[in-house]
């Protein structure tokens, strides 16, 4: 998502840490908007509104028709409760694609608003000069890697649920009965075998397909946005702690609260849109995980794909979580950091006017910026460390 860039065509610096390649950034930027056109929520101006609604839609009728088709098929096991906490686990997980696409359409002012207010900030950042430059780019890798590592292990889930179906299918005659690859129950009746059954096998990938690169996008696109935040904060903080010579250092500090500021109403924004996101993504993986260690035990009672599934699916919550918690904590650290360097520089011996003098207090007296799910939960370490406390408790409860 969002606007093309040409590559700068000044020359690195002869230093190390200045011949970061901006390709990095630039790299990053794309993988995220192919993820998010892989998953059907790519929202930028120059796309047509109908076409990102239609794309929208769909996802919106498959994860959702899928979640009603799980919920028919509890139905004739309601009174089993493995079967019931395993098939509530998979209708948790398929609404996500259905609320994360519900979230982007109806906020889809707010999103193209937040994109194009940070792209906007980091590019000048990025055209100063080349400390800010490095700075900005030091950390690219530290944000990209956890974005792709979710969509590798989410990935990996699926086909750790796919892959039995599938070599059922080829392995089974054409008389034989077979099943598909998560529980549910159509209107009709299902066909057991054949070009019918294929259509529904199809459908069910094409749902996988959601779950992989919906879920995924969002994901990276959050830590995207985190990156973008972090970064522009860490080059400001440079900018003052050591201002170039021909610099004026009070246009300096005005341009940076100004910034600042714009930057707390990306942050409000970022709130905005991903507030309902990330209450259900705390909510739902810590009942989750506590539900499957409850009902992997014992877990001398498993098979190995079983046992793979499990760990495959656990290790995706947890690492969602976490991400999400640790790029919270990232843009509060360096908030704190900016607030720490506008306090040790040169501000109160410099010729401020009143109205700039004035705006460099608001900014050291106000918080640091935090992402907070719905004004319910901050969302940072300490958040991810509630999620897994929770989750061992579980465990020990499960061998009373």
């Amino acid at each position: 998502m969002g606007r093309h860039h040409e590559q700068p065509s000044d020359a690195p610096a002869t230093t190390t840490v200045d011949d970061i390649p901006v390709h990095r950034y630039r790299s990053y930027a794309r993988n995220i908007r192919n993820l998010l056109y892989l998953g059907g929520i790519l929202q930028e101006h120059t796309r047509p509104v109908v076409q990102s609604y239609v794309t929208g839609l769909l996802v919106i009728f498959i994860s959702l028709s899928q979640v009603i088709l799980i919920i028919n098929f509890i139905r004739d096991y309601s009174d089993n409760l493995l079967i019931l906490a395993k098939c509530l686990g998979l209708a948790s997980s398929f609404i996500s694609p259905f609320l994360m696409m519900c979230c982007f359409l109806v906020k889809r002012d707010k999103l193209l608003e937040l994109h194009k207010t940070l792209d906007d900030l980091l590019e000048k950042e990025l055209a100063r000069d080349r400390r800010t430059k490095a700075t900005i780019l030091a950390s690219v890798y530290a944000f990209a890697r956890p974005s792709y590592t979710v969509v590798i292990m989410l990935g990996s889930t699926v086909l750790a649920y796919l892959l039995p179906s599938m070599i059922n299918a080829i392995r089974s005659a054409s008389t034989a009965r077979l099943k598909m690859p998560f529980p549910v129950k159509f209107p009709w009746k299902m066909p057991s075998s054949g070009s019918l059954f294929c259509l529904h096998f199809l459908y069910q990938m094409t749902v996988c397909w959601c779950m992989v690169f919906t879920i995924g996008a969002v994901d990276s696109l959050f830590g995207f946005y985190a990156f973008q935040i972090s970064s522009i904060l860490y080059a400001m903080s440079v900018r003052l702690t050591t201002p170039r010579p021909d610099e004026v250092f009070s246009a300096v500090l005005k341009t940076c609260t100004e910034t600042h500021h714009r930057l707390l109403q990306s942050v409000r924004l970022l709130e905005d849109i991903y507030g309902i996101i990330l209450l259900r993504m705390i909510v739902t993986n810590a009942v989750m995980m506590c539900a499957l260690i409850f009902e992997a035990s014992p877990f001398t009672d498993m098979t190995i794909n079983q046992g793979c599934l499990l760990v495959c699916y656990l290790t995706l919550k947890l690492l969602q979580t976490f991400i999400y918690a640790w790029y919270g904590s990232l843009i509060t650290s360096a908030s704190e950091h900016f607030r720490e360097r506008i306090y040790f520089s040169e501000w109160p011996d410099s010729r401020l006017d009143r109205h700039v003098r004035a705006g460099v207090v608001m900014t050291m007296l106000q918080k640091p910026m935090t992402i907070t799910a719905l004004k319910m939960s901050s969302v940072n370490v300490n958040m991810f460390t509630n999620v897994s406390v929770e989750s061992v408790r579980s465990r020990q409860l499960s061998k009373s």
